[in-house]
């Protein structure tokens, strides 16, 4: 009896500790999830604010560059707004460009190609060309401004290339990790299933044992569904147990007293 009480306390304390510990651990497991998940997600978000910084960029350079031309050809004022406004629409680009690129260094070293591009191609306000030949700017902007923008334009293209390349992968990580945590979610609640089953079954078989067990007084045998059975086999039948057989200490003692007492002697008739 003491022994089951012992069991049934053990039993009990497993009872509360498992299914604790295992909500704590999905607690734990769905605050990870969440954060990892974000972190994946705000990566993937970046991705596309980059990508479609690059498509403004490039559409800004071609403004920028089109009002330079335009003025320098024309000297009309519409064309000097317009590179004014697109040359500060790339700057302020290139500067968020810079944040967002930020700890990748292929993407950083193409920004700088990018800038340098810019900064030697469309950084000369046309306005400061005015006293220049028109033939001496038709040859620098037919020529050198052609293949200068033909850079820019591959610097831009190489890194919406690379971004392309680095979203697929991100996307991926992203998914990775919610099917994975999802699956170890899936586990935790599995093995909190399984403990409160194997809980609820040691208890029913506890329950089992404090039924009343009906033995004979004289014979030793136990009352099992209506027939009397010896105790050796309903401990196995019930319970799987094999049993030896021993000598106790007090019968032990009665014994040997019984066989001292008809090994002595009588007295004389």
């Amino acid at each position: 009896m003491i022994a089951i009480q012992r069991i049934r306390k053990t039993v009990l304390w497993l009872g509360m500790f498992l299914p604790l510990a295992a909500l704590v651990a999905t607690i734990w497991v769905a605050h990870e999830t969440n954060g990892q998940f974000g972190t994946a997600f705000a990566a993937v978000t970046q991705t596309y604010k980059v990508l479609n910084l690059l498509e403004a960029t490039q559409a800004h350079v071609a403004d920028a560059e089109t009002g330079q031309r335009g003025y320098l050809l024309t000297h009309r004022e519409d064309y000097s707004a317009l590179y004014k406004t697109a040359m500060s629409a790339v700057n302020n680009d290139i500067q968020q460009l810079k944040i967002l690129v930020q700890g990748n260094s292929t993407q950083e070293a193409n920004l700088n190609q990018l800038q340098n591009l810019v900064n030697n191609r469309l950084a000369s306000n046309p306005v400061a060309n005015d006293n220049q030949p028109l033939g001496k700017l038709a040859v620098t902007l037919t020529d050198q401004g052609r293949d200068t923008m033909n850079q820019i334009r591959s610097v831009l293209f190489r890194m919406r290339e690379q971004e392309a390349d680095l979203l697929v992968v991100r996307q991926q990580d992203a998914e990775a990790r919610f099917l994975f945590d999802q699956t170890a979610l899936f586990a935790l609640v599995g093995v909190t299933a399984i403990a409160l089953i194997a809980i609820v079954a040691v208890l029913l078989r506890l329950e089992h044992l404090r039924q009343i067990v009906t033995i004979c007084a004289w014979t030793g045998q136990v009352k099992h569904e209506g027939e009397w059975v010896r105790l050796e086999d309903y401990l196995k039948q019930q319970f799987g147990l094999s049993v030896s057989h021993g000598l106790s200490k007090e019968a032990a003692e009665k014994m040997t007293q019984e066989i001292r007492r008809e090994g002595t002697p009588s007295g004389p008739r």
